[in-house]
């Protein structure tokens, strides 16, 4: 648990954390995925190799979650790379927080971070996709999308469902910003 007063924080991601990120990647793709892709495909996942993957790609745009315990979570943005929603000119490409910290006001400030990373970068807007049968689908489904559309994929020899949601990033700003003060507001009367 991290200890009391400690607060969490979002960073940019650095080399060193690349071990814990491939770890984070790879439980989170476990406990997430489970019954949703194969569970030989889940159980052949490796950190090792997962850390050399993150290893040969740029960090620009990555982004941790670290409270006292340490890195817990991370997101991942950039230019968008389906050519048939050109369109769209962002990405998520990646957010995966472990098990135990979901639900703590971590992935919203992820996606905070990269909101903002993304509007200095000059993008105007931001598509993500996420399995049609991952619970996380209710979370960017309060992010409000402007966009949403489904597409089949085919992975570890089986077919699946995903969902193409998609933002106008000023709109998308303004809408986190919400959520976070709202949240924020929540906690102090709480205490």
């Amino acid at each position: 648990m991290a200890k009391r007063g400690v607060q969490m924080k979002v960073r940019h991601e650095v080399h060193n954390d690349i071990p814990k990120i491939a770890e984070i990647h790879v439980k989170s793709w476990q406990t997430t995925y489970h019954g949703i892709i194969s569970q030989e495909y889940l159980d052949a996942l490796n950190v090792e190799e997962r850390e050399e993957s993150w290893r040969s790609k740029s960090l620009e745009g990555t982004f941790v979650a670290e409270d006292a315990d340490g890195v817990f979570g991370f997101a991942s943005f950039g230019k968008q790379r389906d050519e048939r929603y050109s369109i769209y000119d962002g990405e998520l490409y990646a957010i995966y927080l472990l098990q135990r910290k979901q639900k703590s006001g971590a992935g919203m400030a992820l996606i905070a971070k990269g909101v903002d990373y993304l509007i200095e970068k000059g993008y105007q807007n931001m598509l993500l996709w996420v399995f049609e049968q991952n619970s996380a689908k209710q979370f960017y489904q309060k992010l409000q999308p402007s966009f949403a559309v489904t597409s089949q994929f085919e992975l570890a020899g089986e077919n699946h469902e995903e969902i193409g949601y998609g933002w106008e990033l000023s709109v998308l700003s303004a809408h986190v910003q919400q959520i976070i003060s709202s949240a924020s507001s929540n906690n102090e009367r709480k205490k």
